[in-house]
């Protein structure tokens, strides 16, 4: 290296030096040591190979989140995590949906309808939430009718047969019945 090249290097470095004594005057933590500033990286240091891709990142941003999403989705790693996070926090979902009035079988249910039913008798019947009326009358059916039955999976989907003849005399009722075992609709 040539003495002139040294030289600089020293008025840099003095330079610098003044300018950090002026920096840390302001701000004591901002002092560096001459060994330090020595130690510095340089500018024309490799850098890592990190570099590119960071680079990459910020030129094509919409790609990389794209490709990003995609690997995640095809990650093994990803999916046992969310599925796993969904089996901790299901028995929580559960315990406050059983708190919520709107999703027990109550006339507050979120799905229950008015219904005004005849009986064969001649008595009509006005409700809220078809379910409840039948487990709370099943003596006004044939015993056949209203044994409930569970579907696999999804006990609140459960039904009987007077649940799902009933729900056909509804006027809304895409496969509608005029009557069903002597009940039929009350516009009364």
């Amino acid at each position: 290296m040539s003495i002139i090249c040294v030289k600089i290097i020293t008025v840099i470095q003095n330079a610098m030096i003044t300018s950090t004594l002026a920096t840390a005057a302001l701000n004591p933590a901002m002092m560096l040591l001459p060994t330090q500033l020595l130690t510095l990286p340089s500018a024309k240091k490799e850098s890592s190979r990190l570099e590119p891709v960071k680079r990459w990142r910020m030129a094509h941003p919409e790609l990389f989140e794209q490709r990003r999403i995609e690997g995640m989705k095809k990650s093994d790693l990803v999916r046992e995590n969310l599925m796993r996070l969904h089996r901790e926090k299901k028995a929580e979902w559960h315990k406050s949906a059983r708190k919520n009035p709107k999703l027990r079988a109550t006339v507050e249910h979120i799905a229950a309808k008015e219904w005004s039913l005849k009986a064969p008798s001649g008595v009509v019947y006005r409700f809220r939430n078809l379910k409840q009326f039948l487990r709370g009358n099943a003596e006004l059916f044939d015993v056949e009718d209203v044994i409930w039955k569970e579907v696999p999976g999804r006990p609140s989907q459960a039904w009987c047969r007077a649940f799902h003849g009933l729900s056909r005399l509804r006027p809304s009722c895409v496969k509608l019945l005029p009557d069903w075992k002597g009940w039929t609709w009350s516009e009364e």
